[in-house]
């Protein structure tokens, strides 16, 4: 009985680690292949391998990411070749009784670890019956299965398997302490599982020791929540913080309920360079945070925000549009309010009415237009008309362009305080409009054009000179110029000899390799950047009034 364990994951880097799981429970193991592709991997080009594996069994592991092209899949094999073809996933977990009549044989509903093996052991004895967790047209059954997490702890690690080896240094590696989420957000599938469970601290110890000495460099933790156990978190972040040095960790945590004891930790002892943060905000309405079950104290959460940010932590922060009686206005007051909090990323997403969570069982309460086809997300409410839920999603593209990418960052900050517009939102929301309607692939110099015109209402050698800052920093050789107001040549010489003089860099260096552009730093000065053969970022020196120099 030969089985496949596959997958269309969203990119190379990811991996999935419920296949691991499968293939390390398996009790016939030697039988059993488990191969990884893309969303971008050609169809035929995955049909071909997995046709040419003839094997009995293929599982496919479903996400809101892969589902439509899993389904194609799974049709043409079938149609191809004789097979048993099971399901599992969130995506196929609830309301996925269609896909029985597509050529799917079963679904594995929950956690496949033990149910699976059950199924694929009942073909291989030609005995078919009921088995918990596994829903197919003969015998019905949507309960949701749960592991026994000691059973997989006492199973080969799936963190460290002997096909992952060669590339475990360019994918993440994906690592879980415990199942469950506390927390009943009704958007959330998380929300749908409220039993937590947790692997012992001895194995989480022992495969974070592997993790040491591995050439793994980044590890995200699935963990719904981190923080949930305050104590045992501190112990796992101690550890990693003193033997796992050579690997970034990311962890999903609720801010405001970060103890003391763990938030001094990671302020002030930890290596803030190796630490991470997820922190899902979703909004600051308090109506919409009681209309989704969300518990959320505004006020710590941004003085625990305020707090990691002033120590240097990075910290990844999520709103989401569309929520029940958030509209454009409080939507507009969250994102500024957050935005000020100055976290590293700021991401904008728009609510996804995800199968099996009660805010998609309350749709028509709350007026919600939706995309019947994945991801599912919100086309309307009653608090956002399309066309603002459209410029919202411009909005985010711009965020991620201009903001998140650090390119910049500097420059937007500047202008805020210099209050050329009333606020960050508005900022964001003209500059997505004009994203929106760039009629060609944008590079970076093209947003630095974008945001020039999008300030094209004031004054333009001010507007430049704080582009330009951003903007010479970001190349490793002289870069394409698109600025208006230009040094002339007697200034460029002047500047290079303030330098010369200080003794901050040579003549031939700066002749050969150098370049003088405006800048802003508390009014409009001079910048000059050196660049060089090795191809590195150049090093930069700020003019300002009275000739004073200064190194950035």
């Amino acid at each position: 009985m030969k089985v496949v364990l596959t997958t269309l994951n969203a990119k190379y880097i990811h991996k999935n680690l419920a296949l691991r799981w499968l293939y390390v429970t398996s009790p016939i193991k030697e039988q059993v292949v488990l191969k990884e592709f893309t969303i971008k991997d050609a169809h035929e080009k995955v049909l071909d391998w997995l046709i040419a594996q003839k094997a009995d069994v293929y599982c496919f592991s479903c996400y809101i990411w892969n589902i439509k092209q899993t389904q194609l899949l799974i049709k043409d094999l079938k149609r191809q070749h004789p097979c048993t073809v099971l399901a599992g996933g969130p995506e196929v977990t609830f309301e996925s009784e269609a896909l029985l009549q597509e050529g799917v044989d079963a679904i594995s509903i929950g956690e496949g670890e033990l149910s699976v093996w059950e199924y694929i052991q009942s073909i291989i004895d030609q005995n078919p019956h009921p088995i918990l967790g596994i829903n197919t047209l003969a015998y019905p059954d949507t309960t949701y299965a749960y592991s026994d997490l000691t059973f997989n702890e006492a199973c080969e690690s799936p963190y460290f398997l002997p096909f992952d080896e060669a590339d475990m240094d360019k994918r993440y590696l994906y690592f879980e302490t415990s199942r469950g989420c506390p927390y009943g957000c009704e958007y959330c599938l998380s929300s749908t599982d409220k039993r937590v469970r947790q692997f012992s601290e001895a194995y989480i110890f022992k495969e974070l020791a592997k993790i040491s000495q591995s050439k793994v460099r980044q590890v995200k933790f699935l963990d719904r929540t981190f923080n949930t156990d305050p104590k045992r978190a501190l112990r796992i972040a101690r550890y990693i913080n003193e033997h796992c040095t050579g690997q970034i960790f990311q962890f999903e945590v609720v801010a405001e309920t970060l103890s003391e004891e763990l938030l001094d930790f990671f302020i002030n002892e930890a290596d803030k360079s190796r630490f991470r943060f997820e922190v899902g905000v979703q909004s600051f309405n308090g109506n919409t945070l009681k209309a989704v079950g969300r518990i959320q104290n505004n006020e710590r959460l941004k003085e625990v925000i305020h707090r990691m940010r002033e120590a240097g932590l990075i910290l990844h922060v999520d709103l989401i549009a569309g929520l029940p009686y958030e509209g454009l206005a409080s939507f507009n007051a969250s994102f500024n309010e957050l935005f000020s909090l100055k976290a590293s990323e700021l991401q904008l997403g728009i609510l996804k009415l995800l199968k099996g969570t009660s805010l998609k069982r309350k749709a028509e309460l709350y007026d919600f237009d939706y995309d019947s086809d994945p991801p599912y997300e919100i086309l309307s409410t009653k608090w956002l008309s399309k066309e603002e839920l459209c410029s919202i999603n411009h909005t985010a593209l711009a965020v991620e362009k201009f903001w998140n990418s650090g390119k910049c960052r500097r420059a937007i900050d500047t202008f805020l305080e210099l209050k050329l517009r009333e606020n960050a939102f508005s900022l964001f929301m003209a500059l997505g409009q004009r994203l929106a309607e760039y009629e060609r692939r944008y590079h970076d110099h093209d947003l630095f054009l974008i945001l020039k015109q999008e300030l094209s209402d004031c004054d333009e050698r001010l507007v430049e000179a704080v582009l330009m800052n951003d903007y010479m920093r970001l190349f490793k050789q002289k870069p394409k110029r698109w600025n208006t107001y230009r040094v002339d040549h007697e200034t460029m010489k002047h500047c290079f000899q303030l330098l010369i003089d200080a003794h901050e860099s040579s003549q031939n260096e700066l002749y050969h390799y150098g370049c003088v552009e405006y800048a802003y730093s508390e009014g409009i000065c001079y910048q000059v950047c050196v660049y060089n053969a090795s191809q590195t970022y150049p090093k930069r020196w700020l003019i300002k009034e009275k000739e004073r120099i200064e190194k950035i």
